[in-house]
């Protein structure tokens, strides 16, 4: 063998193991979503299904249910109930205009106090699906600045990463109040 033969099979014997090595990837991670113009929302990350892009004629108006309540879909083989969720949330909702729109299933089930062997899902309509983050900033605000009073039942908590404001859902309120009506 010569020397740069060895040279390059030493070389990969060193890079091997770090290949198979898991990183150590810091903070947690949320679906960011876009509530209002202003205002965006956190979900964690191990609640969330999937999202989703859905095409209006998805979803199955039911009369005389709440009016955050857009209706029921089916998504793999599941069927659940889509909600408004920035009406819910007493916010300004844009979805009267819109045809399509940006869900976000999350496993209702695993956050819910009963236990069932089904899963059952939940999905929430947002203006926006912003993308996957990673918190990593241990910064807790303790005021709720700038939010609409109808809002603060549903914060679980606020981080400050930077000069952004960051607003983790309370998804077990959320539940609840879609339970109650």
């Amino acid at each position: 063998m010569s020397t740069t033969e060895i040279s390059s099979l030493s070389r990969l014997q060193e890079l091997l193991p770090q290949l198979f090595e898991t990183p150590q990837i810091q903070g947690q991670s949320y679906l960011s979503c876009q509530l209002t113009s202003q205002i965006n929302g956190l979900v964690p990350m191990e609640f969330v299904q999937e999202s989703l892009l859905v095409a209006g004629e998805q979803i199955t108006i039911l009369p005389s249910m709440s009016s955050f309540v857009m209706g029921l879909m089916t998504s793999r083989d599941s069927v659940f109930f889509v909600i408004d969720l920035p009406h819910l949330l007493g916010l300004s909702s844009p979805f009267s205009l819109l045809q399509t729109y940006q869900m976000i299933v999350i496993r209702a089930s695993s956050l819910m106090s009963q236990t069932t062997n089904k899963e059952l899902l939940l999905g929430l309509a947002v203006p926006r699906i912003q993308g996957v983050i990673r918190v990593i900033s241990d910064k807790r605000e303790a005021e709720q600045k700038d939010l609409p009073e109808s809002l603060l039942p549903f914060i679980q908590e606020t981080r400050k990463e930077g000069e952004n404001a960051l607003h983790i859902l309370n998804l077990i309120n959320i539940i609840k109040k879609v339970e109650k009506n």
